[in-house]
């Protein structure tokens, strides 16, 4: 098929609004002497993904752009507003303009010779239209290709923002992995079990995930190890389709500060690290001391139990009743579930939901 014969389908439109408003005090944002100069127009940027969460349907990425992009615009507040008067936006939360289109051929047809005519239809809008004095601050258009190729074109205004870094948010919140706005909230059904581990237990799991790089792992470290493993299998197990895991971390920073915190320094003095299947300690050292974080989150940010709802794939871990074994409380799909409670190498390591008489510590009034 020639490239002047690909069609490329405006489906829908519709404007993302941020996943949390803008506190009233931020409502307006001056423009920096740095930004007064640059010019009244749009920069355009197109990104070709060719296997962008191929385990994903056609209306699952749609979703997953749309919330991950809802997302990053409450991380970058200002570019959900309009520009007021030429030297300051008016942060409203009026949100991004989102197209989407299908595209009527290979994504690998299209790369054999590229046609810029038929590239400039991959963005929404005009780079010099009259939109970038008073209308969206960022315009995206997200391209289906028949073969399921993504091409995502841009539109941010040059006055505001640099686009590249904006993009760059966008991306790590849709693939989960960075930043604690990578939030899965879906409505599985989920099921949280409590998993203990004795101080024996624990000090086996340590000395066997000891290792050149790593000569005295801690206990959070040993057995988040152990559990990640155990649910990833659990997950892969209960799914015909290869899931690829990103582990969060929070750690408190109170001790890591200079001078150190109180330990009751109220403030959500939290840092959040993400991890691959490797790397856990090296992440951690770059704050400069062991890890004194007990929670941690599949494919997700952390979820506490106090307040908040428990979302899938997260743990909470603490110390156990003698203060030297572990508990953890553990939240998974049913279906990963099953699995994972039946896993030999968890099992020989610890006790699902033992007598909650664990639970009352010996001064509790209960």
């Amino acid at each position: 098929m020639a490239m002047d014969q690909v069609n490329v389908e405006i489906v829908t439109r519709e404007v993302i609004k941020p996943s949390s408003p803008t506190l009233n005090h931020l409502r307006k944002f001056n423009l920096s002497l740095l930004d007064l100069p640059a010019p009244v127009s749009y920069e355009p940027l197109v990104f070709l993904y060719s296997n962008f969460q191929q385990q994903l349907t056609g209306t699952q990425k749609s979703q997953r752009l749309k919330r991950s992009l809802s997302v990053t615009l409450t991380r970058f507040y200002p570019l959900a507003g309009r520009i007021k008067d030429g030297f300051s936006i008016e942060c409203n939360d009026f949100g991004a303009v989102f197209v989407e289109s299908r595209v009527s051929c290979l994504l690998s047809k299209f790369l054999e010779k590229p046609d810029a005519e038929l590239l400039g239809k991959f963005i929404p809008v005009g780079t010099e239209s009259p939109e970038t004095l008073t209308g969206s601050l960022v315009l995206v258009q997200a391209n289906f290709f028949a073969c399921g190729g993504l091409a995502i074109g841009a539109c941010i205004s040059q006055r505001v923002a640099d686009p590249v870094t904006f993009i760059k948010a966008w991306a790590a919140a849709a693939l989960g992995s960075v930043d604690d706005t990578a939030v899965d909230l879906t409505s599985d059904k989920c099921v949280t079990k409590r998993v203990v581990f004795d101080a024996s237990k624990t000090a086996a799991l340590q000395a066997k995930a000891a290792s050149e790089s790593v000569t005295c792992p801690t206990r959070v470290e040993a057995v988040t190890a152990l559990i990640w493993k155990c649910a990833m299998n659990a997950s892969r197990s209960s799914s015909e389709h290869i899931r690829y895991s990103i582990l969060s971390q929070s750690v408190d920073l109170r001790k890591r500060m200079a001078p150190p915190l109180p330990e009751n320094t109220i403030g959500n003095l939290v840092g959040l690290l993400r991890f691959m299947c490797d790397g856990v300690r090296d992440r951690i050292a770059e704050l400069g001391r062991p890890a004194t974080a007990r929670a941690a989150g599949f494919h997700g940010r952390r979820q506490g139990f106090h307040g908040y709802q428990a979302n899938k794939n997260a743990i909470i871990i603490m110390d156990a009743r003698d203060g030297r074994g572990v508990e953890a409380w553990v939240t998974l799909t049913e279906e990963d579930m099953t699995f994972f409670e039946r896993d030999r190498e968890l099992l020989a390591a610890a006790s699902f939901d033992p007598n909650a008489l664990d639970l009352i510590m010996p001064n509790s009034s209960l």
